[in-house]
């Protein structure tokens, strides 16, 4: 078991590493465009985010997840490159027919976005780049599934090189504006969708079915609801904020939610990058059951260090990194921490349904979340302001992820490590209140003190017992090899 351990480490870390590289970069250009883009050019890039973001819901049509799910179920090479085929085909031909609708019908959409149609022509780009990178997502899909990790990052992290070297040329050097940031975007899928059209034309002999194709769509098309469900749970209080309290409270939640949400992009996404396909081949091991209960307890206890550790600062570096006006964000993030964490349950937990084809209860499960969600913040913001917004995600979450488990239990049991997940709850739980009555002048000292609070988790947990022999057994293999790597370069190093 620890092989596979080891192996969705391996491939999770890459992820995890690639993905914050090219957020460090994408950091780095902020103040070139905000010396060259106005703050109405940034409104505007906000909406055709937004817009992209809700046709991209429909034009996917849960392609991408249904290839993981039947590349799987074949062990014939051939029926596995039938089903990249259809599924390239099937994505194709709905992406290009929904596309020259929303095209025909640009003018209409621009002013529903922006009560004018003069922007119907950065629409119209938007939506043609946005298919061109949905015709890369079944060879990229099919990188991941073979665990080509490094050649995945790469092609990114080459991508995003591209994309800001063009973004420079085209807003700084022909002062193009957000036209010039639509433009290199356009260009850079153009050039990946070339590279991976070559790539999958030489691994796949395209053939076609519509039975194939309808149990693809059957399994997808209910994740577009999903989607859309997940969509209204994490931005819909910004507007129910926006409306019955103020900007104000809408930009220190937001701020809050940037943290609360570093779990996902921290943790889960990278996970969930070689997790998402690995999980339909590893089921057919005899101890399948036993590998998704060890492998979702190491799953939570990362998400819940990573968050404690981030509740337990999140004061001191607030008032480090943003104005004293954002001082109360701090307030509300452990609470979304706990709302993530949730979430990453969810997703993990889901796997019956994916298997059993029952996606239309993720559908129904995102979309009543949502629901209660709303009507939650309805109830609560006018009483306790931020406050409701964020007990509101919680209550959502829970809800989506008890009928989640539930639902996907009944079709694929799962004997989860329950007993060793309350002891890392609770050691959490503690900790955090430990950090509460911690009053430090000094902030560095501040932060360096509640890091080790945080970094006692593992520890506190040694002492209870969480540890297993074989997990002992292997952390002691461990650190003798890190303790003997470490020796052999002082060694060397003191020889020259």
């Amino acid at each position: 078991m620890f092989h596979i351990i080891k192996n969705l480490a391996k491939h999770s870390a890459i992820y995890g590493v690639a993905d914050m590289l090219s957020r460090a970069l994408g950091f780095l250009m902020i103040p070139l465009y905000t010396h060259y883009l106005s703050t109405s050019d940034y409104g505007t890039l906000e909406l055709l985010d937004l817009t992209s973001y809700i046709a991209g819901m429909f034009l996917g049509m849960g392609i991408t997840q249904a290839v993981m799910r039947f590349y799987y179920k074949y062990d014939d090479p051939e029926m596995k490159q039938h089903v990249l085929s259809v599924a390239m085909i099937t994505l194709s031909i709905i992406s290009v027919s929904i596309l020259a609708l929303l095209l025909l019908f640009s003018d209409e959409i621009s002013t529903l976005v922006f009560d004018s149609a003069s922007f119907s022509r950065l629409i119209n780009i938007v939506f043609i780049t946005f298919v061109i990178q949905l015709a890369q997502e079944v060879p990229k899909a099919l990188l991941r599934m073979e665990e080509k990790s490094v050649l995945f990052v790469s092609i990114s992290f080459t991508k995003t090189l591209l994309s800001l070297g063009l973004n420079v040329y085209f807003i700084v050097g022909l002062g193009l504006g957000v036209m010039g940031l639509l433009f290199s975007g356009l260009i850079t899928a153009s050039v990946s969708a070339i590279g991976f059209a070559i790539y999958i034309l030489r691994r796949v002999k395209f053939t076609f079915s519509f039975k194939m194709a309808r149990e693809l769509l059957r399994f997808g098309v209910p994740l577009v609801w999903g989607t859309l469900g997940m969509f209204i749970l994490n931005f819909g209080d910004r507007f129910i904020l926006q409306r019955m309290m103020s900007l104000s409270e809408v930009g220190i939640y937001a701020l809050a939610y940037k943290f609360g949400m570093m779990p996902n992009m921290l943790v889960m996404s990278p996970f969930l990058m070689i997790w998402g396909p690995k999980r339909f081949d590893l089921v057919k091991e005899a101890n399948a059951k036993s590998i998704f209960a060890t492998i979702f307890t190491y799953f939570v206890f990362i998400e819940i260090l990573v968050s404690l550790g981030i509740a337990v600062t999140i004061k001191d570096v607030i008032s480090v990194a943003a104005d004293s006006s954002y001082a109360e964000a701090h307030k509300y993030v452990p609470l979304l921490l706990v709302s993530y964490i949730l979430n990453g349950i969810y997703v993990y937990v889901q796997f019956g349904l994916h298997l059993e084809n029952k996606t239309k209860y993720l559908a129904l499960a995102t979309l009543t979340a949502a629901a209660i969600n709303t009507a939650c913040n309805l109830l609560l913001i006018p009483i306790v302001g931020i406050w409701g917004a964020a007990v509101s995600t919680v209550v959502a979450f829970t809800f989506l992820t008890i009928y989640t488990h539930v639902k996907s239990q009944r079709l694929y049991v799962v004997n989860y490590e329950v007993g060793r997940i309350v002891k890392m709850s609770v050691v959490a739980m503690i900790l955090y209140a430990v950090s509460l009555v911690i009053d430090v002048p000094n902030l560095a000292f501040s932060l360096i003190v509640k890091m080790a609070i945080a970094l006692s988790f593992p520890i506190i947990l040694y002492f209870w017992r969480f540890y297993s022999e074989d997990e002992l057994q292997k952390m002691n293999e461990l650190s003798r090899l890190v303790v003997g790597t470490s020796k052999r370069l002082l060694l060397r190093n003191s020889r020259h």
